[in-house]
């Protein structure tokens, strides 16, 4: 009898060393998910400052562009401008 209680013992300790290891796998798995999760948000905030400094980029372009124009404008092409706005002098 005494033989069969030895060889239950270990089969015990064999079960608990392997319940700890998979509770030490599971914090792995939460610290690696946590880990990747901070910088997928990272990430993300690089990627909205971006788009954003890209549109402000892109508006300021535009702006340039049309006050551009505004001066390579003729004479003429001003006068019909004007007249269209309705701010003619005989509207």
């Amino acid at each position: 009898m005494a033989k069969k209680k030895q060889k239950q013992q270990p089969q015990r300790q064999n079960l608990d060393t392997a319940t700890e290891a998979k509770s030490s796998l599971g914090s792995l798995k939460d610290m690696v998910n946590a880990d990747a999760l901070a910088k997928l948000k990272q990430l993300e905030k690089e990627m909205k400052s971006e788009s954003e400094r890209k549109a402000k980029e892109a508006a300021e372009q535009k702006r340039r562009e049309q006050e551009e124009r505004e001066r390579n404008k003729s004479f003429a092409e001003l006068l019909a401008d004007y007249d269209k706005k309705g701010g003619g002098k005989y509207s």
